[in-house]
């Protein structure tokens, strides 16, 4: 070898060592960036955030990995030995490597040629799987046995296959023996059969490949190689494998699903705003909280079946609230036609009109100030009032001029009307004389007293319904009623625990006491003889006959002379335990249609839901409290009804406040007649005919 030879060689070498160095350098350095193992003991792996009916049915699942962490002691033996079988046959005999199945392994690829065998063990796996990518390379190969040995020396084997079983993908973003079990089979993976087991520990190999929604051929053929080596391997008998092999297997259709919403869209969707919102976006899709809500699955199913089929009769839209009045528990909640097609929540958000639903707060405010009874008489007939308020135009403030003059739907005048008669008929006329005499302010007052939040108009329009309020706002309201004068918190969520179990909150009825008992049943009665006797009657008609009370609302189209043409329906009812309320409409406001009352398009709905919500329920009516006197009124003079009257109903008063003075019969009547005929004139009686008047 020649001098230069020599130089050129030796050179070579020196970058051929220098290269490796490097590449060594390289190697080591990136094993330092091995994660610690010590991570494990604070692992929290993703799991399913679930949101539960009041029943236990489960609404919906938030998930980013659909998983379940379940202990080992609730995994049926015979899955585990499953995973052991067909995964890694020898795992409670060798340590984090098995030498003597990678020997197996490399003979068998050799024969073959290709890659027909895996060598990686179950704690290798589970490394790879909770530390590792799935690249397929040298470094990540010598890394994931590094860390298989350090998982050995830290955990024992039956801790290992626990993690394993709990971080397993098999698919469909489902992770987990438990999830697994549950998305496939619909069953608590402690209730798995041993051919179950069998079939489910098929799928992790290739998810995609051995897919029972895609490929279950692939999967059963792949369920009795594993039946076959469990029972090579001694896990079970020659009669289960024969028992197993025949058994069939029924696979859980693809739930048909919004998202992750199984049940109750628009309530459900309402429960994970709160909760991301309460806990945070990990918290809700990561943390696998369970969620306790207050909805009843009957309720909401009555309640989405009698809603949802008359819009879609009617391309309207519309919205049903129910709840407890008692406990605030919202049972039932319907935001739309479809949430597919439009997630705004019109029990919630949408601000509407009222109409003659808001004249129960200037009827409440006349009975518990005691200036008026149900009998009180007003004159209803056209009456105009001074407009007041302010414009602004070229930069000056002026006072605005003109009349209002209020309409009755009918479009003709009552004449003498009794209170109870305005508010069962909705008379607009004589209830803005009314709302006049208490006061704006006052009613005002007591519409925040039973549960408004919303701005109201501060004018006589007010008991009109001319303020936009939500659908809620309104049956929390009415419930005050309903509750004898205690107003209750509505609550969606019961309670919120965390995967462990421990209660992160829980929400108690809260009642605060704003109005009488007695004053409420007063109010109690006059809806009832709404329903009976007033706009509520189809409530009647359509067969409703448990003790209710209720009024219609019916919003009319801007510039009619009466209101013809309906941009909002309400109905806004309750029984003893039960109170719901029905608003029907369209989102641009656009007119329903002709004579579209609230009594014609509300109380159809409302009625049904009732009808079911309470099918199986007992029939109570309202009890009265003390200090309440119950009297029977002759209707056509407003007294105390004798034997000789004709026409009578039993009325609620605040005690002091009832007529005390009976109606006269006609026999009397014309005594008392003849009796102011026969008196003798004053002296002055020509002098008092011709005074000046």
């Amino acid at each position: 070898m020649s001098k230069i030879t020599k130089i050129v060689f030796y050179l070579c070498l020196i970058f051929v060592f220098s290269g490796l160095g490097v590449l060594a350098g390289y190697f080591i350095a990136d094993l330092h960036s091995l994660p610690h193992i010590e991570q494990l003991e604070e692992y929290r792996p993703s799991t399913i955030t679930r949101i539960y009916s009041q029943n236990g049915t489960i609404l919906a699942e938030f998930f980013r990995e659909r998983r379940e962490v379940i202990p080992l002691s609730k995994i049926p033996l015979h899955l585990q030995e499953a995973f052991i079988a067909i995964e890694d046959e020898r795992f409670y005999q060798h340590g984090a490597v098995d030498f003597k199945r990678i020997i197996g392994m490399l003979w068998a690829n050799l024969k073959a040629r290709r890659i027909v065998q895996g060598g990686s063990t179950i704690t290798q796996q589970l490394s790879r799987s909770l530390f590792l990518t799935q690249e397929k390379t040298l470094i990540r190969k010598i890394k994931e046995i590094i860390l298989a040995v350090q998982l050995e020396r830290r955990y024992s084997k039956k801790e290992i296959l626990k993690m394993y079983l709990n971080q397993i993908y098999f698919g469909q973003g489902v992770y987990g023996v438990g999830a697994a079990a549950s998305f496939y089979l619909g069953k608590n993976v402690s209730d798995l059969s041993l051919a179950e087991s069998a079939f489910l520990a098929a799928i992790p190999r290739n998810p995609a490949y051995y897919s029972p929604f895609n490929h279950p051929e692939h999967t059963h053929q792949r369920k009795r190689i594993i039946l076959k080596k469990m029972y090579e391997l001694g896990f079970i008998s020659r009669e289960e494998w024969e028992k197993a092999k025949k058994e069939p297997i029924r696979i859980v259709r693809k739930r048909q699903r919004r998202g992750s919403i199984f049940f109750a869209p628009y309530f459900v969707e309402l429960v994970r705003q709160k909760i991301e919102k309460k806990y945070g976006y990990e918290a809700l899709w990561r943390g696998g909280l369970k969620v306790y809500t207050t909805l009843d699955v009957k309720m909401q199913k009555a309640a989405e079946k009698a809603l949802i089929e008359y819009l879609k009769k009617n391309d309207y839209q519309g919205a049903l609230l129910a709840m407890d009045p008692h406990t605030g528990f919202v049972k039932a909640l319907v935001g739309g036609r479809d949430f597919s097609e439009s997630q705004f929540n019109r029990a919630i958000q949408a601000h509407r009109q009222t109409g003659s639903a808001f004249k129960i707060f200037t009827y409440t405010a006349a009975i518990d100030t005691r200036r008026f009874n149900p009998l009180s008489t007003f004159y209803d007939a056209p009456i105009a009032f001074r407009k007041k308020g302010t414009e602004q135009k070229t930069g000056e403030i002026k006072e605005t001029k003109g009349f209002w003059s209020p309409r009755n739907y009918e479009g003709y005048y009552w004449g003498k009307v009794f209170l109870w008669e305005m508010f069962a008929h909705s008379i607009n006329v004589s209830s803005v004389r009314l709302l006049e005499k208490l006061g704006v302010e006052k009613v005002i007052h007591y519409a925040r007293l039973l549960g408004i939040e919303s701005k109201l108009n501060p004018d006589l329009t007010l008991t009109l319904g001319t303020s936009s309020l939500t659908l809620l706002e309104m049956v929390r309201s009415y419930a005050t009623i309903a509750n004898y004068g205690v107003k209750v918190k509505p609550i969606f969520i019961q309670k919120v625990e965390d995967r462990d179990g421990k209660v992160l909150e829980e929400n108690f009825p809260q009642g605060e006491v704003v109005l009488s008992p007695q004053t409420s049943y007063v109010m109690i009665d006059l809806l009832k003889k709404v329903v009976d006797y007033g706009t509520g009657r189809r409530v009647r008609w359509m067969g409703f006959k448990r003790p209710c009370g209720g009024k219609t609302g019916t919003v009319g189209w801007p510039g009619e002379k009466n209101t013809d043409k309906t941009m909002d329906a309400w109905f806004i009812g309750f029984t003893p335990d039960l109170v719901a309320g029905v608003w029907i409409g369209k989102d641009d406001g656009s007119p329903l249609g002709e004579k579209i009352t609230g009594s014609v398009a509300a109380i159809p709905v409302w009625t049904r839901f009732m009808q079911e919500a309470l099918r199986d329920k007992p029939v109570k009516d309202f009890s009265c409290p003390p200090n309440v006197v119950i009297k029977k009124i002759d209707i056509k003079t407003g007294l105390l009804a004798t034997p000789e009257s004709n026409e009578t109903l039993w009325f609620a008063f605040l005690e002091g406040t009832a007529p005390k003075r009976y109606s006269l019969s006609q026999k009397e009547k014309t005594k008392v007649l003849e009796n102011f005929i026969s008196l003798p004139a004053p002296s002055n009686f020509e002098q008092d005919l011709s005074s000046p008047m």
